[in-house]
């Protein structure tokens, strides 16, 4: 029965993961079509940077909103976020209004990748999390190869729009997988919900007008959700990447605009870690009575191995998204293929990437290694990166193919490989393991997803701000256009063939993405070279987690009140 039960509980994770992973890759596909629907293709990276930043932000707090109403609650809940966000994006009439609408989104897919790789690993042995998180990997994989026929298709014969209005009968399936397939307290949905019914009709409403439960929901807040902290790091990340959209676009790199995001972005992440390693800790425990909860404390930010592995990570994931988008892009912008038969070509990375996922979990549950796995991942990466390097307007499909290969599997293999490689830092003995884990795990996914925000906006700005300047330096030879998406309008309205100097002009900028990407790969590659040695236990054992605890994971606990009883965890 046991057996049963993570089977259950990890289908209704995947299906939950599916949902989420379609949505990315979708996006990918709409960069051409909805750049030139609002004629604003400078600001279309934010498609992806408007979903992947909040998602990175937000993915610490996911946890501790958990440990407060319950597990399977926040996972529902932020399905139903993320489905609001979907429907406002479909609805969209201007480029600001679908941004926004992908923040809603990424808002609650945030909670969606935290809390499903966290459960994820955390129901299993040490040795079989590669296995959990190779069919996680899988339900990803699954839905990076419908996406392209999906959106390709609506793209090209529906409307944009419903590349979006899609994801609501998806999240529909999503929210009644977990409500049925993942009951680890071992109650039917039915009693579930009359127990949920019973509670809410207990609970003392009278109390929300009195001073005393604000005082308690400040403190709550400040100290356990570190909403500060959130607010620093949300304005610091978002003014760099507003800077890097805008810079060398709307604004000249050294203009006073771009200098000041720069330098007010770089002050606001400077005091979230202050305000989280420095002043939280200390003069949180003088007002608060217990010890404070830091979105990122110190002993976390401080620890190498987790913090190597981490950015082994992002700087891989930065790469890879830089890859897919303009892999895409090369596609429809060069060789002028709609946006499903384009976006086909994602399977060149996915396809490799997926067998690389599986093979990697294999050998790392029959032999326990981590490092050699991720080195072995890494050197693909590069050498990968520097093959699609090689791309030009003339480029064959089958070279076009046998440049991604590499660095797709590197995706596949140091993704999964970083995440327990990190996790492998928690003693077993640790008195808060579970705690740990979890914040580790939440730690590990929050940098990673960072460098899928970052790609999406550098992508955008360096393909961009390249072909301004060589369409300037040939202005005798290319027609003048006042914007890119002008030019790209006119690429798509005359094509000339992809050897026409406009078509080399394309590739060579798509070839500047692909150069960054390169420099991303040798800084995973520096990173890689520095991870843990640590294996993990494939000896028969106990297992890490209880079913019963996963149960306390579900349910928030009824004799602790929330209000007066800190909790450590973070899911």
């Amino acid at each position: 029965m046991r057996k049963v039960a993570v089977i259950v509980c990890v289908t209704s994770l995947c299906v939950t993961l599916f949902l989420g992973a379609l949505d990315i890759v979708i996006c990918i596909t709409l960069y051409d079509t909805i750049g030139q629907e609002f004629n604003d293709y400078a600001n279309v990276g934010w498609l992806m940077a408007g979903y992947n930043l909040p998602n990175a932000l937000f993915m610490l707090l996911w946890g501790r909103i958990a440990s407060l109403v319950g597990l399977k609650c926040s996972l529902m809940a932020s399905i139903v976020i993320f489905e609001a966000g979907s429907l406002m994006a479909g609805a969209a009439n201007s480029m600001g209004m679908l941004i926004g609408a992908r923040v809603i989104s990424g808002f609650g897919g945030s909670g969606i990748e935290s809390l499903v790789y966290g459960v994820g690993t955390s129901i299993v042995e040490e040795k079989h999390r590669a296995r959990v998180i190779t069919v996680l990997g899988i339900a990803y994989m699954l839905a990076e190869g419908a996406g392209p026929f999906v959106g390709g298709g609506l793209a090209e014969h529906v409307s944009w729009r419903w590349c979006f209005y899609v994801n609501l009968p998806i999240g529909g399936v999503a929210l009644a997988a977990l409500g049925w397939g993942y009951n680890p307290a071992g109650r039917a949905p039915g009693r579930a919900l009359a127990r949920f019914w019973v509670r809410a009709r207990a609970f003392p409403y009278g109390t929300l007008l009195q001073a005393q439960f604000w005082r308690r929901a400040a403190a709550l807040m400040v100290f356990r959700l570190d909403i500060p902290g959130l607010a620093l790091s949300s304005g610091g990340f978002a003014l760099v990447m507003l800077a890097l959209t805008f810079g060398g676009n709307q604004y000249a790199w050294r203009s006073a605009t771009i200098v000041c995001m720069f330098v007010f972005g770089a002050a606001l992440l400077a005091l979230f870690m202050l305000y989280d390693f420095v002043v939280l800790p200390r003069v949180g425990a003088r007002i608060a009575g217990y010890e404070p909860l830091p979105l990122v404390p110190w002993r976390l930010a401080a620890n190498v191995p987790v913090l190597t592995s981490s950015l082994c990570g992002f700087f891989n994931c930065f790469a890879f998204e830089l890859q897919s988008i303009y892999l895409v892009q090369y596609y429809q912008l060069v060789v002028n293929k709609g946006p499903t038969l384009a976006s086909v070509h994602l399977w060149q990375m996915s396809l490799p990437a997926l067998v690389s996922v599986i093979a990697s979990a294999v050998v790392n549950e029959r032999f326990g290694v981590v490092k050699p796995l991720v080195l072995a991942g890494v050197v693909m990466g590069f050498v990968g990166s520097g093959l699609l390097t090689l791309v030009r307007s003339d480029t064959t499909l089958g070279q076009s193919i046998g440049f991604s290969v590499l660095a797709g599997a590197s995706f596949g293999c140091v993704y999964q490989l970083s995440l327990i490689s990190a996790q492998l830092q928690v003693e077993r003995d640790d008195p808060d393991f579970h705690a740990r884990f979890i914040e580790v795990t939440s730690y590990n996914t929050f940098i990673k997803t960072l460098g899928f925000s970052f790609a999406g906006i550098v992508s955008t700005t360096v393909f961009t701000v390249s072909l301004k300047n060589l369409a300037s330096s040939h202005s005798a030879s290319v027609p003048s256009f006042s914007t890119v998406e002008d030019l790209i309008r006119y690429r798509s309205e005359n094509f000339d063939g992809r050897n026409s100097l406009l078509g080399r002009l394309l590739a060579k900028s798509v070839r500047n993405v692909f150069y960054c990407a390169l420099v991303c790969s040798a800084l995973s590659f520096l990173f890689g070279l520095f991870t843990s040695k640590k294996r993990t236990d494939i000896t028969k054992g106990a297992e890490s987690t209880e079913l019963a605890e996963l149960c306390e994971l579900a349910e928030p606990a009824e004799e602790k009140p929330v209000s007066k009883t800190p909790t450590s965890t973070l899911c």
